[in-house]
């Protein structure tokens, strides 16, 4: 089997990060795309010492629960990538996915597998989209091999999400089947407007251009909040641009509760600040667990707009607080879980490094008159922000929801120094939950996992691990 090959081969799972599995002789290929027990015919595209990766050419023998995507986009966008298999299939591997990761990587024993919560929607369920801007369209290798004029196309500017894979290639993207109608019709306003100003998209290579990205923001309650990254503008024609397209989406769109400005000159993707006020308020509100919470341009806030209730009400009923017990809550952002455990709880402290989430945390819980609950902005993966913690007194429950980096080493000790009775480990990466669990294995017991469909259409998914000492 050498590179270029083309061979023939029968998918036998899906692995982390949704890889389609097979064997060769006994030798291990990867590919994306494929489904298990689907036949099929791959192009050998790197050998490693213990596998090869492939490119799937064709599908000999389908599955029962392939589906032909409906998003027209499927396949070439990065956004989502397991479209092609029917919503079932999709649960079931994830919880798969979330056992292999306690059993394989972490040699855990859990001593119960709840089943998985299923997404109320599979589309259009984003509270949150975040659209790049290019100077020009990728095109995709079928439509060029065709007879179609893509020569213009191609020098469209673009307004979109990326290409799987790659960094500097963006789909013009007219309609995302993960927003909502209402954020699509948002969208093509403003990509009108880019193409009738003929305002200069941002190029990722030689870091030129005006408009870098676009983000949609909407709350359960019906208010909405778009937010514009540029680098400083150099001619009058592009903040006249931000001016007319502002004032269109007011006009047009009462949903439109706050359009905000964000100057990035900067390599980062993320914009430095301050962001500047065009339109409407600089939050937009949100009513979540009978909480009032304010939603500011750089604030995180759980991404499935019809998931998000019933993600906090298993997490507050895994920590299963009483009224005599104190909680921390690390990783705290905006107060999402932090408030709703305050309301089961003596006493909760919600930890966070970002500042600005911080006092939207602490207005939060003013504002709805949430008395019980403190707020740290302090850096958990640094010695000096875990000893900020030492002035605390020792928690009952801690509540963990940490990127999907997971937990610094020097973390997971500090809370076994802690210890806690109950530990509530809550994360969108269940490989590193596991391998971070594994170091508590010796002081605690995986009482239960119970796994959250946060993200239909991906390979992604939510795990909260209950965790009691031993």
């Amino acid at each position: 089997m050498k590179v270029g090959d083309i061979i023939e081969l029968t998918v036998e799972s899906l692995g982390f990060e949704g890889i389609s599995i097979a064997r060769n002789n006994g030798f291990v290929v990867h590919m994306r795309g494929a489904l298990p027990g689907e036949q099929v015919r791959a192009r050998i595209r790197r050998k490693k010492r213990s596998y090869a990766e492939a490119e799937l050419v064709e599908i000999l023998q389908p599955s029962p629960q392939r589906r032909q995507p409906p998003c027209p986009y499927a396949g070439d966008c990065g956004g989502c990538s397991w479209q092609f298999a029917h919503y079932d299939e999709q649960l079931r591997w994830k919880q798969q996915q979330v056992r292999d990761a306690f059993e394989r990587i972490g040699h855990i024993a859990v001593e119960e597998y709840r089943p998985i919560i299923a997404s109320p929607i599979e589309f259009g369920y984003r509270a949150k989209m975040e659209f790049t801007c290019s100077d020009r369209t990728w095109i995709p290798e079928q439509q060029w091999r065709s007879l179609e004029p893509v020569a213009m196309e191609r020098k469209r500017p673009a307004i979109g999400l990326h290409v799987r894979g790659r960094f500097d290639a963006v789909l013009d993207i007219e309609r995302c089947l993960l927003q909502d109608e209402l954020a699509n019709a948002i969208l093509e306003t403003i990509r009108h407007h880019i193409r009738s100003a003929g305002i200069a998209c941002y190029n990722q290579r030689s870091k030129t251009g005006f408009l870098r990205t676009i983000v949609l923001r909407r709350s359960r309650i019906g208010e909405g909040m778009v937010v514009y990254t540029t680098t400083s503008p150099q001619r009058h024609e592009e903040e006249q641009f931000l001016e007319r397209c502002t004032q269109e989406l007011a006009e047009r769109f009462a949903f439109v509760q706050s359009v905000q400005w964000a100057l990035n000159d900067t390599p980062s993707p993320v914009p430095p600040g301050p962001y500047r006020l065009l339109h409407g308020h600089q939050y937009i509100r949100d009513i979540v667990a009978g909480i009032e919470f304010h939603i500011s341009a750089q604030s995180f806030f759980q991404s499935n707009i019809a998931q998000v209730e019933q993600f906090i009400e298993t997490v507050v009923a895994a920590a299963a607080l009483t009224a005599d017990e104190d909680a921390w809550d690390l990783y705290a952002g905006i107060g999402t879980l932090t408030l709703p455990l305050a309301r089961r709880c003596r006493f909760v402290v919600g930890v966070e490094s970002n500042a600005a989430a911080t006092e939207d945390a602490m207005a939060t819980a003013a504002r709805n008159e949430i008395k019980n609950a403190q707020f740290l902005a302090t850096d958990l993966h640094t010695p000096a922000g875990i000893q900020t913690l030492d002035g605390l007194p020792n928690p009952q429950v801690v509540v963990i929801d940490p990127p999907r980096a997971g937990m610094h080493a020097r973390l997971v000790e500090y809370v076994l120094h802690r210890a806690p009775e109950r530990i509530v480990y809550v994360s969108c990466n269940p490989t590193t939950q596991a391998r971070d669990i594994a170091l508590m294995s010796e002081r605690y017991r995986v009482r239960a996992v119970q796994p959250i469909d946060m993200f239909p259409q991906t390979y992604h998914v939510e795990n909260v691990a209950i965790l009691e000492r031993r």
